[in-house]
């Protein structure tokens, strides 16, 4: 289908409304003095963990040291332990969470789920011999899960720890790093210095009632509730608030599109043709990325509502195609019509289920399905015709201003007993730096600041996973990596990228236990220009609406960019050939087995 340029026209009005000049600066973080009361762990069981013990103490050495505790750590720890023989005792995930589970620790809203199919998002599901009780799973179950992963591997994890700061000598051949370990209130905390070969990088219910298991949440009855936000957290929310709330409002500044999902158990004879052969799941992994990057004549066995996003193929890749300046504005229009079938049948999938035509025509979608994460609900839309649930859409403004009674929103204020910020969270899309999402100062050889190099001019990876300057140090970046909408697919790719390099480097070292392995300057820069070559790929993302993967709208045009802007920005773009071309190159380069590239020494 050709997308219409009237729609195209609508696309642009709609884009410009939401663009501010503060970008991603309007936004604030828990760090803001004011906020700081709401970065608390509301989960965690000091006592508990401390009657288990710390695997860390002051002046700890261990050979590998995890900075993080959720799917991607616990899958980088099972690599390692596995593969190459490090001992459990010789690793630890340190997490500013009390437990397992990254993003599945914290979340605990009612209705939380991955809408990704578990089958191919949760790790280990082979190797555990764990059937997953529903298709899509909720996030006690995915948080469970993890933590069986750690337990069937003897995983130790650090909590309530934070890292300060990063730093590699030279001379001892290894990273220091200084930790703060919070041992629970009225306590003080701990200031732990760690040697290391190598790293890696809610819900309040006593106001609602309830928990997560059975989400009751009869504290909200007789009040007037909001919820700001119609991402997926609020799109899973929102039918849990209605329930029992006297009123709910939703804010709205951009709508989602939300697409039909038909949540189903797991049951043994289901369960038998989907694990019915070795390897199962990752082929199923295969499958769905191949559907995500257009890939030809594949057979759609996922069957539900993300297999059908057509349009995704524009931020995820497609191999084969390498997009020249001459082709820019053929392969943009190419991307509108191939997302345009699937937008208009979102938007009519609105018409279908809310019964108000101008309630319906604010939640409707106008932008291109690849420019913000869609979302899947059996519910969400339905809610709208119901007479105790208001959507306030600000056409674009979002909400204006906190008052002692509420929100001011499009001019008025809503008096509200309880307020809601499902508003989302940093991504590493925004600022893919690796030692970002740490707050803390990780610096290299001669002292250079991680951040610096990857802001600078001499910014390279190597896979996304190594930089030059940096040695032994892994992290996981789209920015010269690749990415893909099943977040399992690229940490399966990566922990197992990581896994093979330490392997190989501790074989080859002189004395393994002052190994350095390390990418050189060349291969990173030859390997940056491999991704400039494919980043046109991604040309049609500044006709955007703002969000979190265009930055707020720092994502712009070609032909605004001065020449070095224009290849800063591409190097640092990730692999414009989809993850599954992407996966060829790294089993290409493990196969050959010669850490080509890197150096290694003790």
């Amino acid at each position: 289908m050709v997308i219409p340029e009237a729609l195209i026209e609508k696309y642009a009005a709609e884009r410009a409304k939401r663009l501010r000049p503060e970008q991603v600066a309007r936004y604030v973080d828990f760090k803001d003095a004011v906020l700081a009361d709401m970065d608390t762990d509301p989960y965690v069981d000091h006592d508990a963990l401390a009657s288990r013990g710390y695997p860390l103490s002051n002046g700890s050495e261990v050979k590998v040291l995890i900075a993080g505790a959720g799917m991607l750590g616990l899958m980088a720890a099972h690599r390692l332990l596995n593969d190459d023989g490090i001992s459990s005792t010789d690793l630890v995930l340190v997490d500013k969470a009390g437990g397992f589970g990254g993003t599945w620790y914290w979340n605990r809203y009612p209705g939380v789920a991955c809408d990704i199919e578990g089958y191919s998002y949760v790790p280990l599901l082979e190797e555990t011999g764990y059937m997953p009780k529903h298709r899509y799973r909720y996030g006690q179950e995915i948080r469970d899960h993890l933590e069986r992963i750690a337990r069937m591997w003897n995983i130790q994890g650090q909590f309530c720890t934070t890292v300060t700061d990063q730093r590699w000598d030279d001379v001892a051949k290894r990273w220091i790093v200084t930790l703060s370990h919070d041992l629970g209130p009225g306590r003080k905390p701990q200031e732990l210095t760690i040697n290391y070969l190598c790293t890696l990088g809610g819900w309040d219910w006593s106001k609602s009632g309830g928990s997560q298991e059975n989400p009751d949440m009869a504290k909200l009855q007789g009040k007037r509730v909001g919820i700001i936000g119609t991402g997926a957290t609020s799109v899973q929310v929102a039918p849990h608030l209605a329930k029992w709330a006297k009123h709910t409002h939703i804010f709205q500044r951009t709508p989602s599109y939300v697409g039909p999902q038909v949540q189903k158990e797991t049951t043994a004879t289901y369960w038998a043709d989907v694990a019915n052969e070795p390897k199962w799941q990752y082929k199923r992994m295969k499958n769905l990325d191949g559907l995500f990057t257009g890939k030809p004549d594949i057979e759609d066995n996922i069957q539900d509502g993300w297999s059908k996003v057509s349009g995704m193929r524009a931020m995820a890749g497609f191999s084969g195609k390498i997009i020249t300046p001459a082709m820019e504005k053929q392969h943009i229009k190419d991307m509108m019509d191939i997302d345009y079938e699937w937008t208009e049948a979102m938007r009519s999938h609105v018409d279908a289920l809310v019964d108000h035509p101008s309630t319906a025509q604010k939640l409707k979608a106008w932008y291109p399905g690849f420019c913000k994460r869609p979302t899947f609900h059996e519910t969400y839309f339905t809610l709208f015709n119901q007479s105790n649930v208001t959507l306030v859409d600000t056409d674009g403004k979002g909400v204006q201003a906190y008052t002692s009674n509420g929100v001011l929103a499009n001019d008025c204020e809503y008096e509200l007993d309880v307020l809601i910020l499902a508003t989302g969270y940093t991504v590493g899309l925004v600022d893919s730096c690796p030692s970002s999402a740490l707050s803390a100062p990780l610096a290299g050889r001669d002292g250079k600041i991680l951040k610096c190099k990857w802001d600078g001019e001499d910014y390279g990876t190597l896979f996304g996973a190594m930089t030059n300057g940096f040695p032994n140090l892994f992290f996981a970046s789209g920015s010269g990596g690749s990415v893909s909408q099943n977040a399992h697919s690229f940490y399966s790719l990566i922990s197992r990228l990581i896994s093979y390099t330490v392997k190989e480097s501790l074989i080859r070292a002189n004395n393994p236990d002052t190994a350095i392995v390390e990418v050189k300057k060349g291969t990173e820069d030859a390997w940056s220009a491999e991704i400039a070559k494919r980043s046109r790929w991604f040309a049609a993302f500044p006709s955007c609406t703002p969000g979190y993967l265009t930055g707020e709208g720092l994502v712009q045009r070609q032909e605004d960019l001065k020449e070095e802007e224009k290849y800063q920005l591409a190097i640092s773009s990730y692999w414009g050939e989809g993850i599954l071309n992407f996966q060829e190159v790294v089993d290409n380069w493990i196969v050959e087995g010669k850490l080509q590239g890197l150096t290694v020494n003790s």
